[in-house]
Parts: structure tokens; C-alpha cells; sequence
């Protein structure tokens, strides 16, 4: 189920999104729910942290839509956020609450429709565990908080943010569990978040805690390469 909220104040803007919606659903084989809100001030009275898109107008009266995100960033740091706009001077401002994308008023129907697409894509990585036995303990890991796995022999040290855990296996083993293209395999020891990757030099990928991963010769240009598609990705 795919929890989304539309927050606009222009009733035929309303319509028309809540259209599109309904048409892009009708193509996929996911179930939905949709709330809508006149204000600012009524999505953040009625936000819950289950909300996985925000269709956010920017130039609401009261709370503006830039104001209204700053303030769900505060309780939501998962919600996918697209700002629905007829001014595109806001788009610098989107980088602090890191807005998704920026649609411009009317709507079109195929731009919706892929944006709400690949943000159930972003969901279903966001929302992806995996369970890890270490010592006899069953651990429950958010993969989004895993920046690399390095392996020897069948020995496996999985790096989150915070806390570095130990288990047994292979790599292969590990990265069909994982299941997810975020992932890479920049050496035949090392499997990289490229999301966690902040620069690449020559066979070194720098992670955002400063954290160095060995890339290997033969995949060094398709670890960059990833690399720059997923900054590409999120930047257009």
C-alpha cells in the first residue's frame, strides 16, 4: 500500500492530480491511498510518518509549501516530496528538504506518472531490511543504513552508520539477499551503498564518514559510472 498526500489549495488543481493519480494506478498492480489537504497547517495537523509521497504545492496561503516541508523533514526523514509548482525560482530551496522533483502547473499526466513511479521505487529501497545472525542473534538491518560489506574467505563484516556486525557466508549469498541496485560490487572483496559514496578516485570510492573502499582496476569505470547515473538521477 502507497500512502500519498496532496496538499494544494486551487480546487481544479486538486482534480486534476487526483486524476492522474487515479490513471497511473489503474496501470499498476499496487494499491493506494490518498488523503488531500487545503493548507499547509491541515497536512501538518493531520501528517502521519506512514505518508510516503508528498504532492506539495509551494505557493500555498498561510504556511507556504517551502515552510510546510521544513516542517515535515522534522517529523519524516523517509517521505518522498514532490513540489508542485508555476515558479521554478523555489528550486534552490528543495536541495535543504530534499525535495524529489519539482512539477510545473497544469500537470501533465506522463510527468506524474513516471515521477510517482520512480518514487515507489525510492520507497520500496527505503522500506527494505534484511536479517543478519551474529553470534546466535537475529539482527534486523535497514539496508539503507549498511555503507559497504567487505568479505574474507567466509567471514563477513557488514559497515552500518553506527555499528559494525560480523556473520558468515558468502558474498553472492549476501548481495542476492540484499536485492537492491543501490548496491554494488566495486571489488571482488567489497560491496558499496553507492549512496554513502561522497567522490571516487582511482580505485578508492570515499564514503560520506570518510571511510575509503577499495574499487578494483576491472571495475573502477562502472563504479564511477554508477556513481555519477545515481547524482544524475537525483539532481534532474
Amino acid at each position: 500500500m502507497i500512502k500519498i498526500a496532496i496538499c494544494e489549495d486551487e480546487k481544479d488543481q486538486q482534480e486534476l492530480l487526483e486524476a492522474h493519480i487515479e490513471q497511473t494506478f489503474k496501470g499498476l498492480s499496487i494499491k493506494y491511498s490518498l488523503n488531500v489537504f487545503n493548507s499547509g497547517e491541515e497536512l501538518l495537523e493531520n501528517y502521519t510518518k506512514d505518508i510516503d509521497i508528498v504532492l506539495l504545492d509551494i505557493q500555498l496561503s498561510e504556511i507556504n509549501g517551502m515552510d510546510t516541508a521544513r516542517k515535515i523533514r522534522l517529523l519524516d526523514d523517509k517521505v518522498e516530496i514532490i513540489f508542485i509548482t508555476s515558479l521554478i525560482e523555489y528550486a534552490l530551496e528543495g536541495y535543504e528538504v530534499r525535495a524529489y522533483r519539482y512539477l510545473i502547473k497544469p500537470v501533465k499526466y506522463e510527468n506524474l506518472k513516471e515521477n510517482i513511479i520512480n518514487c515507489i521505487k525510492e520507497v520500496d529501497i527505503k522500506n527494505k531490511y534484511i536479517m543478519v545472525k551474529e553470534q546466535g542473534n537475529q539482527i534486523k538491518l535497514d539496508i539503507n543504513e549498511i555503507t559497504y560489506v567487505e568479505v574474507q574467505k567466509e567471514n563477513i563484516t557488514i559497515h552500518t552508520l553506527n555499528e559494525v556486525y560480523k556473520t558468515k557466508g558468502t558474498m553472492s549469498n549476501f548481495e542476492k539477499e540484499i536485492d537492491c541496485s543501490r548496491f554494488f560490487r566495486c571489488h571482488k572483496s567489497f560491496l558499496v551503498n553507492i549512496e554513502h559514496i561522497k567522490s571516487i578516485k582511482q580505485y578508492v570510492a570515499i564514503l560520506e564518514n570518510s571511510e575509503e573502499v577499495p574499487v578494483s582496476r576491472y571495475r573502477f569505470k562502472e563504479t564511477k559510472d554508477r556513481f555519477f547515473d545515481l547524482i544524475e538521477e537525483k539532481l534532474c
